[in-house]
């Protein structure tokens, strides 16, 4: 059937079509089809010929996506022509003709029929297949809401026949707690003839389950048909995803408010969505409507640091994890934050928002402080411990470079310090290194590290020296604040004696190694000459 070519059919022109699509295949499938191309119930009056019926909801089900262009072109054809086909391909891979006749004249539907070499097949996938249940129905009313007419369509989504549901009071359908608010929507509607009303109520089913759905009731009582109509639309899905929403959404705020963070939700103009209560007692400032306000205890520079971060989320979505100091009202001690910010995007992957979580870190820095101070520093005398000083000369060789300063190493023992912890205790010796490591630290100059390497012997790394010059003016300034008299637990005054080895290198190869051993060849030749000045060494 060519119906590009053909005029539009009548009433007996569509008959004698559908009866011909009957006879010369015996072997389609064949479906009952509404104004809304939705699939029926054949009617009984529609007399097959072996045909086979097809379960679905629509043609656009049948065919493969590629296809469903050609089928609803096809379908607008048969309604302005009273017949049509495409060439389509089924959802099995199969190629098939696609038929559409308007007999709603004598049957009240449109019959589709589907011709292919493998339509067993196509019954077998479509038999597998759950069944599609419409969404959409209708029911008419009279003014006190009893059902008068009921469309085939409701009758398959609420399980009841429309014999059983005819006669029936709309309001018994209705769940209970929905009574309320359905009642007052059609009271609303009655008052106004043509007026129209929405409500979304649970429905009952046959089998007893509710299903959502929203009612339009029409008020056409003043019409030829004297009846209200109300259109039905099963939103069960619908509400079923608010209802998951909702839990989720639920879910969420129990648990932000659960978490020892401060947590802040902002949308691309940095105005808050949303802030748990944490967060307002952690920044001591109560819910403001921008980041801005709500962050603007943050002193300094660090809301600059801020600011770079939350633009480079807004920007280019790149996440951010700060440190800042904050500063409370009638709060002295200075508060450390870290903030870890997660950019959010919309549908479109572009940057929409940011997660904030805010912690105070100020106790953990001030333990991890206190820790690497420990683990870097002698308790005795306050200086840097072996590792930590050693470490230390190594990195400031390691930054030599072509033509820059220098680094020159003053290694010291203290002389005599065996005499005083064997005259007068392990006490006095003690200060007597506390003692001298204070004079040491009080000659040396801003960036010149002192570290104790064990027993009385300290050593001094004194990066950017010119040359062995300076090197040497910087040991006897040491070693003339070693010479002022001090008193010790004996309340006797004392004067610490000390040998004193000075290397220097500016040599880009030259290793830490070789600056300490010069410098330590030099303290034993101070410690032979016994007169407490510092001895200089080249280094090898």
């Amino acid at each position: 059937m060519n119906d590009g070519a053909l005029p539009a059919l009548d009433g007996p022109g569509r008959d004698a079509t559908l009866a011909a699509l009957f006879s010369q295949h015996p072997g389609a499938l064949v479906a009952a089809i509404d104004d809304d191309g939705l699939f029926v119930e054949v009617p009984d009056s529609v007399d097959l010929n072996g045909q086979q019926r097809v379960q679905s909801r629509s043609a656009l089900d049948l065919v493969d996506p590629a296809s469903r262009p050609a089928v609803i072109e096809s379908w607008d054809r048969a309604k302005s022509r009273g017949a049509a086909m495409a060439a389509v391909v089924l959802v099995n891979g199969a190629d098939a003709s696609l038929y559409f006749v308007d007999v709603r004249h004598r049957h009240g539907v449109f019959i589709g029929l589907v011709v292919a070499d493998s339509l067993i097949e196509l019954a077998g996938t479509l038999a597998d297949r759950p069944p599609v249940m419409p969404k959409t129905g209708r029911i008419d009313k009279d003014e006190m809401a009893v059902i008068k007419f009921v469309d085939d369509r409701m009758c398959r989504i609420l399980g009841y026949s429309a014999a059983e549901l005819i006669g029936m009071r709309s309001l018994d359908l209705i769940h209970p707690d929905d009574h309320v608010k359905a009642i007052d929507a059609w009271m609303e509607m009655l008052t106004t003839p043509g007026a129209t009303t929405r409500l979304r109520a649970r429905h009952r089913r046959k089998d007893g389950s509710w299903i959502w759905m929203e009612f339009t009731n029409s008020n056409m009582l003043k019409q030829s048909n004297a009846c209200v109509t109300t259109e039905m639309i099963d939103i069960t899905d619908e509400m079923v995803a608010l209802e998951t929403l909702r839990q989720s959404e639920q879910l969420l705020a129990r648990l932000t408010e659960a978490l020892p963070s401060g947590v802040l939700h902002i949308d691309h103009n940095r105005n808050i969505v949303y802030a748990n209560a944490r967060l307002h007692r952690l920044v001591g400032i109560g819910a403001s409507s921008t980041v801005d306000e709500q962050l603007s205890n943050i002193i300094g520079d660090d809301r600059a640091t801020l600011n770079d971060a939350l633009d480079a989320v807004m920007a280019d979505g790149i996440d951010a994890d700060i440190e800042v100091r904050l500063r409370i009202v009638a709060d002295p001690k200075l508060h450390l934050c870290s903030i870890a910010i997660r950019a959010l995007t919309d549908a479109n992957g572009e940057p929409a928002g940011a997660i904030m979580c805010i912690d105070d870190v100020t106790e953990s820095s001030e333990l991890r402080a206190e820790l690497e101070r420990r683990a870097t520093t002698d308790e005795l005398t306050g200086c840097s411990n072996r590792a930590a000083v050693l470490f230390h000369l190594d990195a400031v060789v390691r930054g030599h470079a072509t033509g820059s300063p220098g680094t020159a190493v003053v290694f010291l023992d203290l002389d005599g310090f065996k005499d005083v912890n064997d005259t007068f205790g392990h006490l006095a010796g003690d200060q007597l290194l506390a003692s001298a490591a204070a004079r040491l630290r009080s000659a040396m100059r801003a960036g010149d590290v002192i570290g104790r390497l064990g027993g009385d012997e300290f050593i001094v790394v004194l990066p950017n020296v010119s040359g062995h010059d300076q090197a040497m003016q910087i040991g006897m300034r040491l070693r003339e604040a070693l010479m002022e008299s001090i008193e010790i637990v004996c309340g006797l005054p004392m004067r610490i004696r000390s040998s004193i080895g000075v290397a220097w290198s500016s040599a880009v190869d030259v290793t830490p190694d070789a600056l300490t051993a010069a410098a330590d060849r030099a303290m034993y030749e101070s410690k032979r000459m016994g007169a407490s000045e510092p001895v200089y060494a080249s280094v090898a």
